[in-house]
This record gives structure tokens, sequence and C-alpha cells, in this order.
């Protein structure tokens, strides 16, 4: 359908050799003038869209009885969109060129502020908002949310919510103002002259740049450089971090402008972070040992974020047309017997950076999935993969998991300890080490451990 006000067209993704569908979007575009768009619920099982004046209706889930997930692109002019709260699709609004205002109704909401100043709204369902180029006024709403400003200056309230409520908040570059909320948030100042003011439990990472600090509570926990200023310390747990300033070489980033941004904002907070300096370190130290470094690639299909093993020892083997390598082979970086496996130096990382998974309540931050990632790129780049699997419990039924995602997260595997540090004076371990866990990334910024991975 296209007359000249909105474009809608559908977009199914699918898995190689499986009959059901990843997910279902239904794709809605404006053009580049200025957009009034409402977006409402008056009966079960449709939506109504009203573009400047003129409704359109549409079913809103698909032939499965799955909910679609809305996808409304409205490119230039300076776009007002509005989101009844009653209304919990699946919604991603990219906004594009111009000062856009965007509010999110109840459900799960991506916002994406594109070119311009614009402001944000998110809704009481999870919620994931980016400004882009500009500067930006992004508001969290009560449901868990994760924020970035990108470039510009940029204020960003984490808001008002339960005491579950969980926030990330991401400044980027420019000279920024960074507001913690209820419940927990994680805020990052990035680069620039930032000011972050804490509210209830709050975890501060500065990042580059001449800094200050409010912290609010006792058990806040702050990682500054020696420089920034701090303010009502107020029994917070100080951690004074160097920015580690050295070139990347253990990744490399391969997207669109927009991702490769979002995926240096996270880089950022890894160097400033204690656990992901060490990370980092290491992946450089093993892109020189192994003559290459991982790529990260942009998730363009929204199928989630995933490691893929790759070598030049399998580009050759198929070269060859040899058989195929499969199961928890040696050449896939999996050790065997305490032997460790083939390294990989082909490999890469795709990451959905808006991205927000639930377990047992708990809403995970993209930058979370992204470490996880990492830890896979680090014992496959040393073949330390676990063979083999642990039995989990999950709502009354066991699932085998794999090993080398349990010591992925840091949790212990059914696999024989592995001395990970070739020291005989310290112990071996059946999963990885820090700081190659993603819990010991999370323990670092105040957040519960992940007790399992199926959930």
């Amino acid at each position: 359908m296209d007359d000249g006000t909105l474009k809608a067209s559908g977009q199914s993704v699918w898995e190689q050799d499986n009959p059901f569908s990843l997910n279902n979007s239904l794709i809605l575009e404006t053009g580049d003038k200025a957009d009034q768009i409402h977006i409402s619920q008056t009966r079960p099982g449709q939506l109504d869209i009203r573009v400047n004046g003129q409704l359109y209706r549409f079913d809103s889930d698909d032939k499965d009885g799955t909910p679609l997930t809305f996808h409304l692109k409205t490119h230039g002019g300076n776009d007002n969109i509005h989101i009844d709260t009653n209304v919990t699709q699946p919604i991603t609004v990219d906004a594009g060129d111009g000062d856009d205002r965007v509010r999110a109704g109840g459900g799960y909401t991506r916002l994406f502020g594109g070119n311009g100043n614009d402001v944000l709204h998110l809704g009481s369902g999870l919620g994931y908002a980016e400004g882009n180029d500009g500067d930006d006024l992004i508001f969290g709403g009560s449901g868990d949310n994760v924020i970035y400003g990108n470039n510009g200056n940029d204020r960003l309230y984490a808001g008002a919510g339960p005491k579950s409520k969980t926030s990330y908040l991401d400044g980027g570059n420019g000279n920024d103002r960074l507001y913690a909320g209820n419940g927990h948030t994680v805020m990052h100042g990035g680069a620039g002259d930032d000011r972050l003011i804490g509210h209830d439990r709050t975890t501060f990472y500065t990042g580059s740049g001449s800094d200050a600090v409010v912290a609010n509570r006792p058990g806040d926990l702050i990682y500054a450089e020696a420089g920034d200023e701090i303010a009502h310390l107020n029994g917070s747990a100080l951690t004074t971090v160097t920015i580690d300033q050295t070139s990347l070489e253990g990744f490399v980033i391969k997207g669109s402008a927009a991702f490769v941004q979002r995926v240096e904002d996270d880089l950022a907070l890894l160097r400033s972070s204690p656990q992901g300096k060490q990370m980092l370190a290491e992946m450089n130290a093993i892109a020189r040992r192994n003559g290459a470094p991982v790529t990260i690639v942009e998730d363009l299909v929204d199928a989630g974020s995933g490691y893929v093993y790759g070598s030049q020892e399998l580009k050759t083997l198929l070269q060859y047309e040899h058989a195929p390598v499969v199961g928890d082979d040696p050449k896939w970086g999996f050790m065997v017997d305490g032997v460790p496996g083939s390294q990989a130096d082909r490999a890469e990382i795709s990451y959905n950076r808006s991205a927000l998974d639930t377990q047992a309540g708990v809403t995970f931050s993209p930058i979370t999935g992204l470490y996880h990632e990492m830890v896979h790129a680090w014992n496959a780049a040393n073949g330390t993969a676990f063979t083999g699997s642990t039995a989990e419990t999950f709502d009354g039924e066991s699932h085998d998991v794999p090993n080398s995602e349990r010591q992925a997260v840091g949790l212990p595997t059914s696999a024989p300890p592995f001395d990970f540090d070739n020291d005989p004076a310290t112990p071996s371990s059946n999963t990885n080490p820090k700081p190659f866990t993603e819990n010991a990334l999370r323990e670092e910024m105040g957040k519960p451990p992940r007790p399992q991975y199926v959930g």
C-alpha cells in the first residue's frame, strides 16, 4: 500500500531450514514533511494509525496469532508521534531528520531520534531510545529502559517507577546531563564534560572529560578519573580509574554510521571499566598474536546478538571440499581432554544494539549482551571453549545447556577444571575466570549475577 501519505509493507525473517519465522514486521513509512501521527487501539486485534488526519487500520497479529512488530519510519521533517498508553504492541520508531517529538505507549518500544534536536519519552513497557545526532532530551518511562544520547549535548532522565525498575543511561559525545531515577540506574557520561546526578541506587561511570558526580546513597558505585568532581560521597564506593586511550586492535566495527557510533559508545564505557579494560587489553593482544581482530557487525534483521566462530583453517578445509567439521570438534575452538582447540582468527559478533532481553524479571542491557559475546570471542581465540553440557531447570523442565554458554556467563559447568592462566600456583576452574565472564561486568555495575543461562 502506498497512497502518498503512508506506505505499508511487510517483512519476515526466517531461520534457514526452519519452517517458523523468527519475527514478522509491518513497516510504515511517511514522507519528508512534518507529520502528525497518532497510534491508538480502539478494538481488540487492530491498531488505528492516524497520519496527518487520515485514519488507517491494521491487524495487530500475524496469521499465526503472534503480535506483529510495527516499524514506523517518518524520514525528514519535524514530526510529532504519540502512542496511546493502552497500546502494548512492540513498536520501533525511526524519526529521521528533523526536530522530532515522540511519546511511547505501554509496550516494548524502541525510539531513534535521528538527526536533529529531539524530545523522546519512553513509556510503561520496556524501552530503548537513541538521540543520535543533535542536542536531545530523553525521558525514561516507568518501565525498564536503556537510553543513549549519542552525539550532542543531551539531557537524559531515567524517570520514575517501581523499586524494581532498572535504567541504563549513556551520554555519548558532548557535554551531557544524566539524571538517575527510581530503582537502580547505571550511567556513563562518555566523552565531554558531563554532570551525573544520582537518585535511588546508582552506578556512575564518568568517562573522559571534566565530569561532576552527585551521589545520593550509601553503597553507590563510582568509577571516575582522578580530576573529576565528586559531591556528596555519602558512603559511596569510589574507584579511581584511568581511561584506556590505546588504539583498539582487538575489534573492528562494520555497519551504518549510527551503529558504529553506538558500538563506540559501548567501547568507551569498557575503556573506563576495570573489568572491561582487561577484556579489551587481552583482545588487543590476541589480535596481534592471531593476526586478525574480531569483527562486530550490525544485526540488520533483528535476530539477536550472537558470536560466529571463523578461522582460516576452516576456510581452507571448505576450499578443498574436506568433510564438514561438526559438533564439539577442536577445529571450532573447543578443548578436548584438556588440550586447547584451534584459535579463531576470522570471527564475528553480530550485535543487536537495541534488543532488551528479560530473564526472571531482570532486564539485560545491550552492553551486557555484547560483553557476553566478547567472552565467547576470547574463549574461541584461545581454543578454550568447554565441550559438553550442564542441566538447568526452567519452568519445571530440564534443559541441557552448552558448557560454553555457562562458562561465558561465569557459572560452574560439568567440564573438567582447566588452568586458564597457565599458572600452577592458581587453582584450575570449570568456568571462566574474571574478567572473562558476563557476571564479572554485572557485579562491577552493581547488578545481581545471572543465575543460569536458560530463562
